[in-house]
């Protein structure tokens, strides 16, 4: 009777399957780490992008609010020679937020003139400071047909009542308003002068 061969069964290495079991997580590891940091890369390109957008639009904004104010600003400073042209566009930005408060939007009134105007006033909440403290309060506001009537308005006003007589040099002009108590901020003057500098609207002067 012929003998049967008796087979060998291949003995499994505790050690090979487990260097294998390290390989097929180290290489699993590493695949998803390069997808995390690919994702982060990513996600930080479009925040990036997304930043600067804000940044670009925010900064057309503000050129185009610059300009809007600037044409009829000089064009009065020329007509009449009262209020420097850097002073009623800083004022402006100031007090309208770049054009974005109501009482520019629903007023045409960019500098935050109380009363009224030829009978027209509206109320809206305002920021005032009682003993250095801010408080929320509401005025009435001119109301006016049209930006350029805000400005002749804006210079006949500060003529009048706080400069007393022509200033040509916008750091003067932003003190006087303060002191004359143009605004209730203690910082009012410095602010100012602070935007004309920053956005050489010094420049709209000459």
């Amino acid at each position: 009777m012929p003998k049967r061969r008796r087979t060998k069964r291949r003995q499994n290495n505790p050690a090979t399957a487990t260097w294998i079991f390290v390989m097929v997580l180290l290489v699993l590891g590493s695949g998803l780490m390069l997808r995390g940091k690919i994702k982060t890369e990513f996600q930080r390109a479009t925040i990036t992008n997304t930043s600067s957008s804000s940044i670009d639009n925010e900064s057309e904004n503000q050129r185009k609010f610059i300009k809007k104010m600037a044409a009829p600003a000089v064009r009065v400073y020329r007509q009449n020679g009262q209020v420097l042209p850097s002073i009623v566009i800083a004022q402006a930005i100031l007090e309208s937020s770049w054009g974005t408060s109501d009482l520019f939007v629903q007023a045409n009134n960019p500098f935050g003139v109380k009363g009224s105007y030829e009978g027209r006033t509206k109320a809206f909440p305002t920021t005032e400071y009682v003993n250095g403290k801010k408080i929320q309060v509401n005025a009435n506001f001119r109301d006016y047909p049209t930006l350029t009537a805000a400005i002749l308005d804006h210079d006949e006003l500060l003529k009048k009542s706080y400069f007393k007589q022509t200033v040509t040099n916008y750091q003067e002009a932003a003190k006087l308003l303060q002191s004359n108590g143009y605004a209730t901020d203690p910082k009012y003057a410095k602010k100012l002068t602070n935007v004309i500098v920053t956005y050489n609207l010094n420049e709209y002067d000459t």
